[in-house]
């Protein structure tokens, strides 16, 4: 008889249009039945690119120019994205295990979000 497979993981993955690399890797080495969402934060709709994700896993681009011509700061759409996400499936009753990574380190915005996220979970 054979063991039962493991269970599929279940993802989040956040990063920018710098992180497209690291994210098509991610993606690549993902469990074909893998579950969960990629948010890319781009500038406008002019950096998106295709990228290649399990059936189960969403790709959504978040932009930094809204139709008023308004920019937000570097990581300031992204962090939006990831925590309204984790407050829809995560918090407050505490989800099932998600595999995170976090790339766009190069904003102090995400930075100080990450920290905290890491300090949040750590106290799951």
């Amino acid at each position: 008889m054979r063991p039962p497979a493991p269970p599929a993981a279940h993802v989040l993955m956040a990063g920018d249009t710098g992180d497209i690399a690291a994210i098509r890797s991610r993606l690549a080495d993902c469990d074909p039945n893998a579950t969960g969402l990629v948010f890319v934060e781009a500038f406008n709709a002019v950096q998106i690119v295709h990228l290649d994700a399990p059936a189960g896993v969403g790709v959504h681009w978040v932009f930094r120019e809204n139709a008023l011509g308004t920019v937000a700061p570097r990581g300031q759409v992204l962090v939006a994205a990831v925590d309204g996400w984790l407050d829809e499936w995560m918090r407050p009753e505490g989800g099932v295990e998600i595999v995170i990574w976090l790339g766009a380190r190069s904003s102090g915005i995400v930075n100080t979000y990450a920290s905290r996220l890491d300090r949040e979970l750590a106290a799951i």
